[in-house]
């Protein structure tokens, strides 16, 4: 593992942001202990509510705790940031520049993906996601809405409601069926977790490949930072080869991919 040290922006919601940290382990496990990847999770639960302040037009109160958790992390040393939630992408845009540049955009990597291995997906996250159309802004969106499908109002009422109960601790297993049945439903060959707290669901989708659990169907971006850590590191370690801003199209194109 190159040096080199992650902040993880978390507790939105905290079961979400800690499964990351076990993720990262298990993909990353090396011969030796002491060469396994350093990394800093700020956990805090009280970050206000993503779709609250969405729907209410008062997104200017996401920008300032985003700000201060991610300046607190590269205080503590780390390179590269991710933040562990999908709906918060929607005020980086309050966040200076400079600081967006060090964060890894969630939507980015899931519009690389998608777009990597092409098929019908279903886009499942939360309402104020939806709202704040943050993939819709995305600068290649043109190129991956075809692949993207959205759920009609009363599915994405019950998603959110089901992300809800997902985050008070309900066994997310057992959503996995009610998944099934939404692709099926839609016509959807995968899904893309596009709400950090289905990142939940992948510790039991190991050894199921029917479906839109098929290697390569369901795009997880949570899981895709894991797998793809090395190389983000060893790619941004260097502040001098840090590529354009990131952020829920913020222009990067290429950085981690799945």
């Amino acid at each position: 593992m190159a040096s080199g040290k992650l902040g993880i922006v978390g507790g939105m919601g905290p079961l979400a942001s800690a499964e990351l940290v076990g993720t990262i382990y298990r993909l990353n496990l090396p011969a030796r202990e002491q060469e396994a990847p350093a990394l800093i999770l700020d956990s805090d639960p009280s970050f206000p509510d993503r779709t609250e302040a969405i729907l209410a037009g008062r997104t200017e109160v996401l920008g300032p705790p985003l700000e201060r958790a991610i300046r607190g992390l590269l205080d503590q040393g780390a390179q590269r940031i991710v933040i562990a939630c999908m709906t918060v992408h929607a005020g980086l845009a309050q966040v200076p520049e400079a600081l967006r540049r060090r964060v890894v955009s969630l939507v980015d990597l899931v519009v690389e993906e998608v777009l990597a291995r092409p098929m019908p997906r279903l886009l499942l996250g939360t309402t104020g996601t939806r709202a704040a159309r943050l993939f819709e802004q995305h600068p290649r969106w043109a190129e991956a809405a075809p692949w993207l499908l959205h759920l009609d109002e009363p599915d994405q009422a019950g998603l959110h409601e089901r992300i809800y109960r997902i985050k008070r601790g309900e066994p997310p297993e057992s959503s996995l069926v009610w998944l099934e049945s939404l692709a099926a439903k839609y016509g959807a060959r995968g899904l893309v977790f596009a709400c950090t707290e289905l990142h939940l669901l992948q510790r039991h989708l190991e050894g199921r490949s029917d479906g839109p659990w098929a290697p390569g169907h369901t795009i997880d971006p949570l899981t895709t930072v894991a797998r793809d850590l090395p190389r983000l590191i060893s790619t941004f370690a260097d502040p001098e080869r840090r590529g354009p801003a990131a952020g829920a199209g913020g222009g990067r194109r290429r950085g981690v991919r799945g």
